[in-house]
Order: C-alpha cells, then sequence, then structure tokens
C-alpha cells in the first residue's frame, strides 16, 4: 500500500528573538492550529521541520559584521570555489559543520543592519533540544529535522536539506535489500532527510513567516534509539570520498601546480643512464592475506596462508633491495601478520596501512593516496603482491622504461603479466592520480583507461605472477628465499 503523505505549516509563529523559548512557541501555534483544524492535532511519527534562521535567532546568532565577507571567513574551513561576478564575489566553501555550499550559510537578508545570521552552532543538538522538549508538551513520538536553504551542483536553483536532525532517520539505507526485479541493491540511499526538508518547505514558502512544517505519513522514519543515519552531520560527504572537492578553476590551478613538480621531477631525473639522479620511486603492494588468500592454490599441497605471506615477504624485499625505491606501502587488513612477516627489511621504508575494504582497486587507491601524501615528487608503482621471484635489476629496467614512457607523455603505464590477460605492475608519475582495473582481463581493461603498456621482456621477473599451480612450477626454480622455505615445508604447517 502507498502511504499518504501530507504536509501543512501552522501559522501564528512569531518574530523569534535571542532568547526566546523556540520550542514553547512553536508548541503554542501547534495547539492553536488544531483548535481550528482537529486534524492537525500532533501524533506519533509527524515530523516537525524547522527552518535553521528561526533556531539561529533563538540562540543568539545575530553577530555584528562590518563585512559579511570576513563572516564567511570566520565560519570556513575551506574554499572550493570563489568567483568574481557583477553583483560581487561567490564563495563556495566547507563550513564547520561540514556542509559545502555559499556563503558558508551567512545570511544578511531579514537582519539589521551591519549584522549578519550564522548558522546554528550544532543543529543536531539543537534539533534535539526541540525534540526532548515537544515530545514531553504533546507526549508524542516525533522527528524533528532543522533545514537550511542550499544550491546544488549542476542544477538551478536552490532547495532546502537537512542540517539537523533528531528522533528521524535521514538516510533509508537499502543496500542488501532486493528491488522489484529481485536484484540486489548495493548502492541505494535515498537522503529522506533532504526530501523531508523540501517537502516541508513547499509548504512553509520563503516569505510567509511560517518557519515550521508538519510532515505526516512518514512515521517509519521515526526512531527511538540512535542509529548510523540519524543527524543532519551524518548526510554530508566531504574529504577523501569527495569526488568532487574544487571547483574548475581551482582544480586547473591545483593540475598546474602538480604538473610543473612532474615536469621538474621528470627533468632532473635518469631512466637508468648517466644524465642525472635516478627517478625516486615508491612502492604499492595491495595484500589480501588471511586463511582464504591463495584459493587457487588450495591443492598445491601447500600452506595457503604461509604462503600468501611469504610471496609478499618476497616480493617487498626485491623492491626494498632496488636503488631507485624510497619507500614500499603495503596496504593491507591484516596489519600485525603483515609487520611480523615483513621484520626488518632494509634498503627502504616499509608502510603498512589499513586496507578500506572495496575490493583491490580500492585498496591500490589508498596506498596511492598515502604514497602521494608523504612524497609527492616520487613516481609511484603498484604491485601485485605474488611475484616471489622479483630481482631488483627486473623491477629497476621496468621502472625506467616507466621513466621513459612519462617523459614522451604517458603518465600512466602498465606492465602485463607472463599470459598476457593480467596485470602485475602499474606505474604513475609525479602530479598525476590514477583509478586502476585490476581484476579479470585487466590488460585490456587497462589500455582502453589509457594506460600504455610497458615493453617488459616475457621472462623478467616482474611479469611472473604466482597465482595458480601452473604459475608455482614455473616460478620453482626462480623463488626469493621466504617463498621457497614455505614451498619446500608442504602442508605441515597448514591445511591443504
Amino acid at each position: 500500500m502507498i502511504p499518504e503523505i501530507a504536509a501543512w505549516a501552522p501559522p501564528g509563529i512569531p518574530e523569534i528573538a535571542p532568547g526566546d523559548d523556540l520550542a514553547t512557541a512553536i508548541g503554542d501555534a501547534l495547539d492553536a492550529d488544531a483548535a481550528e483544524h482537529p486534524e492537525h492535532a500532533l501524533r506519533s511519527g509527524d515530523i516537525l521541520v524547522v527552518t535553521s534562521k528561526t533556531v539561529s535567532k533563538a540562540e543568539g546568532r545575530l553577530v555584528a559584521a562590518a563585512d559579511r565577507e570576513d563572516a564567511i571567513t570566520s565560519e570556513s574551513v575551506r574554499t572550493v570555489a570563489t568567483r568574481a561576478n557583477a553583483g560581487g564575489l561567490t564563495r563556495i566553501v566547507e563550513n564547520r559543520l561540514g556542509v559545502v555550499g555559499a556563503a558558508a550559510g551567512v545570511d544578511a537578508s531579514n537582519t539589521p543592519a551591519g549584522h549578519v545570521l550564522l548558522l546554528p552552532e550544532d543543529p543536531d543538538a539543537s534539533a534535539a533540544t526541540l525534540l526532548a522538549a515537544l515530545s514531553r508538551r504533546f507526549g508524542v513520538g516525533l522527528g524533528v529535522i532543522v533545514s537550511d536553504t542550499l544550491g546544488r551542483t549542476w542544477r538551478l536553483g536552490q532547495t532546502d536539506v537537512a542540517i539537523g536532525a533528531a528522533g528521524v532517520r535521514v538516510v533509508d539505507d537499502l543496500r542488501g535489500q532486493t528491488d522489484a526485479m529481485g536484484k540486489p541493491l548495493a548502492v541505494t540511499q535515498p537522503a529522506v532527510g533532504d526530501e523531508l526538508a523540501a517537502l516541508g518547505d513547499l509548504v512553509k514558502g520563503k516569505a510567509s513567516g511560517c518557519p515550521v512544517a508538519v510532515v505526516r505519513g512518514m512515521a517509519r522514519l521515526v526512531v527511538t534509539e540512535p542509529e548510523p543515519f540519524t543527524t543532519g552531520r551524518s548526510l554530508t560527504r566531504t574529504g577523501p570520498s569527495d569526488m568532487f572537492r574544487l571547483g574548475t578553476d581551482e582544480a586547473l590551478a591545483e593540475g598546474y601546480r602538480r604538473g610543473l613538480r612532474a615536469g621538474l621531477a621528470l627533468a632532473t631525473a635518469s631512466d637508468g643512464d648517466a644524465s642525472g639522479r635516478a627517478a625516486r620511486w615508491s612502492v604499492v603492494i595491495p595484500f589480501k592475506g588471511g586463511v582464504d588468500a591463495k584459493s587457487r592454490l588450495e591443492h598445491a599441497g601447500v600452506d595457503r596462508a604461509a604462503l600468501a605471506l611469504a610471496f609478499l615477504r618476497d616480493t617487498v624485499r626485491a623492491a626494498a633491495a632496488s636503488e631507485r625505491v624510497d619507500r614500499v606501502v603495503v596496504v593491507s587488513g591484516h596489519d600485525g601478520s603483515v609487520r611480523r612477516a615483513l621484520g626488518e627489511v632494509s634498503g627502504a621504508v616499509v608502510d603498512v596501512v589499513p586496507d578500506p575494504g572495496g575490493g583491490l582497486n580500492a585498496a591500490v587507491a589508498a596506498g596511492l593516496v598515502h604514497a602521494h601524501n608523504v612524497a609527492a615528487e616520487a613516481f609511484a608503482v603498484v604491485l601485485v603482491g605474488d611475484l616471489p621471484a622479483l630481482t631488483a635489476a627486473d623491477l629497476e629496467a621496468a621502472l625506467d622504461a616507466a621513466v621513459r614512457a612519462a617523459r614522451g607523455g604517458h603518465p600512466f603505464a602498465f606492465v602485463a603479466d607472463r599470459d598476457g590477460t593480467g596485470t602485475t605492475a602499474v606505474t604513475v608519475a609525479p602530479g598525476a592520480t590514477a583509478s586502476t582495473r585490476f581484476g579479470a582481463n585487466s590488460r585490456a581493461l587497462h589500455a582502453v583507461a589509457g594506460f600504455v603498456e610497458l615493453a617488459v621482456p616475457t621472462d623478467s621477473t616482474v611479469r611472473l605472477d604466482v597465482d595458480d599451480p601452473a604459475g608455482l612450477d614455473a616460478a620453482r626454480g626462480l623463488l626469493g628465499e621466504a617463498s621457497r622455505r614455505v614451498v619446500d615445508a608442504g602442508p605441515r604447517h597448514g591445511r591443504r
């Protein structure tokens, strides 16, 4: 059955001044409205949408500001974009609440001259205070949303969104459920808090003097216990997960700076000859590990978990032995076992960073971000963790080829595995960012994505990844010390 949803704005809420009891003013207006319209009497499951400006006024967020731009600066933690226009200067910023929008929510409309209105100090706390007071007064289970008006990227106009919430689920997390055709839902998370805020705005209007709306028919979103998505802050997506972190001009400027650094690095780095200092490299190795590691070697008569760690150890030791490599970054969810297996590795710094989850390419991305953060001027190479026959000389030959490719205008390159279908290494020039395509048929996927294939000899140990019995047999006489010990030990120390 499709639920019926109703929304209305109770009239009679007076102009709010600093120190006023907002909950009492709202409650009085709700009582008066219910006296005239009995069907409007509050019920359990109703949701109140309260305009943030009214909350700010009650909380004394009206401040003197001779220059509105100074107030915007004080409320901002990051500038996303700045544009000059006929009306002045427009700044898109991230404010201290994590909300990205114009002017940090600083509002000069309907305020005394020389004053501006700031957003509530803590909209979630404000919503919780209103919820507690109104629930006591009316004896029903409610939800409260504090809303503010924002523009949207690539969309004209503005709409209200939820910046604060209490007692109401603001994200309807449907991940793990199935759609009408029985297909699993992997990413579906309707932002119901924003949808409720927008619905409330439709009935409140912008100039009606009605700062509160009541929404009925969405009782399933009202909660009595804390949940992951019951605050306005939980709707913000900033930081590493923000794919649109900068405006166009700002992104171009950052690209120029990165390109300049990359150009300087390429100009001063040699590719194996005597023309200058060898290019510096960071090596990123994603490592799955655990009891399910190397599943294709299930019947190879070896301890698969121990073998995976031994492969990693030999790969790391070969990389660290290269004169080109300054740092090795291992991305893994098995921090302790990885550190014990690697022990003391001479020749390079070894960092172990947590696997963020989400698969192999997500782990690679985390490793590349870490490598860039600690050594922005270095090249980066991603190696699969199953190169137990790797030698420093073969790795250096591949890295020098990548430097030559970068000088030729190819910042991203890859090395195909010996079978010619997969990928054992991906290289990234300084200043560049890359999204890898590891997985089935990754050689073709990397080529389609614009990565150039490096001409690495078929018998190079960089191409000899070992993930099945045939590969193990091919590498048996070339294995590093740690891998050779595990293979020789057979299944005595682990399950087949």
